[in-house]
């Protein structure tokens, strides 16, 4: 199978509400050309669309997201060449959103799972 092809996700239907995956990842915010802007580690969950909180207690104790990354339309895709930061981008409207995972597993869990998320 070519690098190309094992990019492709089959999209599955998915419940309203319904958390499909949650955990930590390093993500970068105000400027997005990696040299102003600065990366904080925050909770993600993702349900209908992908909510980020400051830390996981803030998302158990029913607090409100710090922001919001819709998925009516998008798309993902992993850092190309060797990645060694395990980056990934989400192209969403209004912006972009530039993540790091941990780990090589945590990157492919987390592009694998929003790249099905098709609605």
């Amino acid at each position: 199978m070519s690098d190309r092809q094992s990019n492709r996700f089959d999209c599955v239907r998915v419940e309203p509400g319904e958390i499909h995956k949650q955990g930590y990842l390093t993500k970068l915010g105000g400027a997005h050309d990696g040299k102003q802007g600065n990366w904080k580690r925050r909770y993600m969950v993702l349900k209908d669309d992908l909510f980020y909180y400051e830390d996981e207690t803030h998302f158990e104790k029913g607090r409100d997201p710090k922001g919001i990354i819709r998925l009516d339309s998008f798309f993902c895709i992993k850092k190309d060449g060797e990645n060694p930061d395990n980056e990934f981008t989400i192209f969403a409207v209004p912006k972009p959103l530039i993540c790091h995972a941990d780990t090589k597993e945590e990157l492919n869990s987390w592009v694998k799972t929003i790249a099905r998320f098709g609605r």
